[in-house]
């Protein structure tokens, strides 16, 4: 996290960037995160600022970030312990008391503001008395692994939470003086992927880019520190859930200056849903009515026109915006400003929006408990009343889940609905279903056509759709180009696709990088196979392994992808 060289060049950059989000103000208790650990969530959190500016650069923010993460994390009910500008003898000692009183915790969080670098297939935390420069037998000696860190603190079976904010810039941090890095002996490099088993890692930045220090100008904390602590606010988000409106915070923080954008990167396995906050319990409220028998929804107002805007908390949730845009984004926004308990009380009052935002919640246990059920019954109402992305959503969940001939026959009406009614989503997953045979034979003619009304419309996956078409290709080639140039990251994910597929990788390997670290397995995959065969960039047996193992860490990898990195690392 070499920051500090970044700051003047950042501060010109910022001054000129009038349009991007402040950093919250951070004002930490003095005492968070001294009190003794209780409860089944525990977290330490180790912050290093005070290096000695000579032999290191000192890091202003990290002990505020630490401060302004401990009073978050112990508002969501997760005790925190607080080690700030630690020797190596320090450390050791704070990680030998939070492991003894950790021991029955059934998670443990991990947050880490500093230096670091990987050397010896190991990563390492920087000490603030460590010297940048030290012989290979004594790297142990004078800095803290964070795989051994990991393992001496979280008890067994434990889930693993790893923050690292940290800069990954290919610059060494410390010089291994005895290392023949011309006969190919191995020298440091930027921190690098971490085994720690059960769990997740979030990194603040990807490999061989910066951390910034604040952004915008005048913010006492990270950015990430920052979309950490903002997003934390919001109930009932899945550790996956939380890491894309995390890192999309961050990417639109950053965009647009010298050195951004900054790109967090996570990665993990873990077999069941975890939360940094649980979801509520989120009873039908009085107005409600009676619960609908048989999915018959109640009559209701009339279809809301497209583009209008609805009143109060979702005033900036129109149709426009709800047919390009991804459902986990639009939910993380209004629960950031708005209880889950005041969304399902609009959905129970009537509101067709609330209800179909409901009916998505609670079919995958965003912001509430998973309920199925109650899901279709949200949808049920919301496409009942003739709101287009109610009828998209039900006809989703239909077919979804183990459909029936009747189910799939009721999908196909509800899609049609929706398109007639401009949707674009609608069009979009109607296309691609036609094209697959889901509701009779192959209609490829229908489903360009189809493609074609959504992507006018901006819908980012049928303008990669129209890729595939030698006629309207080049165009929609632009439009991904544009999307991409604007700051969002799933323009470069389907130039990569449209690019591999039409075997001119070499003209989109920069945008399968930015969609590889913005979590999309596809680009993951691809960059994978693209360092194995040495297809655009330059052939990294490492590399490809490192991509495909993430790649393979994500359920949405399609089969096609998973056979394209199949021996990869295996």
């Amino acid at each position: 996290m070499v920051r500090w060289r970044y700051r003047a060049a950042l501060a010109a950059a910022l001054a000129l960037a009038g349009g991007l989000v402040p950093a919250a103000s951070a004002q930490p208790s003095a005492t968070c995160g001294a009190a003794p650990l209780k409860g089944d969530r525990v977290a330490l959190l180790i912050g290093n600022s005070a290096y000695n500016d000579w032999e290191w650069p000192s890091l202003k923010n990290a002990v505020n970030d630490i401060g302004y993460v401990c009073d978050a994390m112990a508002k969501a009910g997760i005790s925190p312990r607080v080690v700030n500008n630690a020797d190596k003898a320090g450390l050791d000692a704070a990680l030998a008391k939070f492991a003894d009183e950790a021991k029955g915790a059934k998670s443990v969080i991990l947050y880490y503001a500093g230096h670091g670098f990987e050397y010896g297939g190991r990563n390492w935390l920087v000490p603030v008395e460590a010297p940048p420069a030290t012989r290979r037998a004594d790297v142990e000696k004078r800095y803290l692994s964070i795989e051994a860190l990991v393992k001496r603190v979280v008890p067994p079976g434990a889930f693993t939470l790893l923050f690292v904010d940290a800069c990954r810039t290919p610059d060494p941090v410390v010089r291994i003086e005895d290392a023949d890095v011309a006969k190919g002996e191995a020298g440091s490099a930027p921190l690098g992927l971490l085994d720690i088993g059960q769990g997740a890692v979030f990194y603040s930045t990807a490999k061989g880019r910066p951390a910034l220090d604040f952004a915008p100008v005048g913010s006492p904390v990270s950015p990430f520190a920052a979309a950490v602590v903002a997003e934390l606010g919001i109930p009932g988000l899945e550790i996956s859930d939380y890491f894309k409106v995390v890192s999309r915070d961050v990417y639109k923080r950053t965009y647009g200056m010298e050195l951004g954008p900054q790109q967090p990167f996570h990665y993990g396995s873990w077999f069941d849903d975890y939360y940094l906050v649980a979801p509520p319990e989120v009873p039908a409220s009085a107005r409600s009515g009676p619960r609908l028998g048989a999915f018959a929804a109640p009559p209701g107002p009339p279809p809301i026109a497209r583009g209008a805007a609805k009143p109060g908390a979702l005033a900036d949730i129109s149709l426009d915006r709800l047919a390009i845009e991804d459902e986990p984004i639009i939910v993380a926004d209004v629960l950031l400003h708005h209880p889950a308990a005041e969304l399902i009380g609009l959905a129970d009052g009537g509101d067709p929006l609330a209800q179909h935002l409901a009916g998505y919640m609670f079919s995958l246990g965003v912001g509430v408990k998973k309920d199925v059920p109650r899901a279709r019954a949200y949808l049920e109402q919301s496409a009942a009343q003739g709101f287009p992305a109610g009828q998209q959503e039900l006809a989703y969940l239909l077919l979804e889940n183990d459909p029936t001939p009747a189910d799939v026959k009721r999908a196909y009406d509800l899609y049609i609905a929706s398109s007639n009614a401009g949707f674009s989503k609608a069009k979009t997953h109607l296309a691609y279903r036609l094209a697959s045979g889901t509701f009779g034979p192959p209609d490829f003619v229908r489903s360009q056509a189809l493609y074609a009304e959504a992507a006018e419309k901006g819908h980012p996956a049928a303008i990669f759709a129209l890729t595939y078409f030698a006629t309207t290709r080049d165009a929609n080639l632009k439009r991904l180009r544009a999307i991409a140039d604007a700051g969002n990251p799933e323009g470069s994910h389907w130039l990569c696709e449209a690019h591999f597929a039409d075997k001119t990788l070499k003209d989109a390997i920069e945008d399968c990088g930015v969609g590889a670290r913005a979590g999309f397995a596809g680009s993951r995959a691809i960059l994978a196979w693209a360092y194995a065969k040495g297809d655009g960039v330059a052939a990294d047996p490492k590399e490809a392994i490192f991509w495909a193992k993430l790649a393979r860490d994500l359920p949405e990898l399609r089969k096609d992808q998973r056979d394209l990195i199949a021996g990869i690392g295996e």
